[in-house]
């Protein structure tokens, strides 16, 4: 079975018909115009969905990071387990104002019955 993950790192494939650019195609556009970098010394430690978990903002951006996707996996028949387990917990975490990496990868894939080694 294939799964579509955006946003966590790995995209699956192609979701109903539309291709995705590969990770070569990507960093030749990008090229070096982006870049992860210490500020002022200190590491970047995550994305905005971190930084938002982080600061107790009250708003992460799961519904528009994985729940799009969930809405296009189910609008083209593809599953999308793992994107529509992100945007629960993610919207979960943001509840319970809890901090982030408050589930490790082996459970976030368990909570979208994804089995995994």
């Amino acid at each position: 079975m294939r799964y579509i993950i955006i946003g966590a790192g790995a995209v699956g494939g192609p979701i109903g018909g539309i291709a995705h650019a590969s990770r070569a195609e990507v960093a030749e556009v990008i090229g070096d115009h982006v870049r992860v970098e210490q500020v002022n010394g200190s590491a970047r430690p995550g994305g905005s969905s971190w930084q938002s978990l982080s600061r107790g903002t009250g708003t992460i951006e799961a519904d528009f990071l994985h729940g799009e996707t969930a809405l296009l996996g189910r609008l083209y028949g593809v599953p999308t387990p793992v994107n529509e387990a992100l945007q629960r917990l993610a919207n979960r975490a943001e509840a319970e104002r809890r901090s982030p990496g408050f589930m490790t990868p082996a459970q976030v894939l368990a909570a979208a019955g994804v089995p995994h080694a």
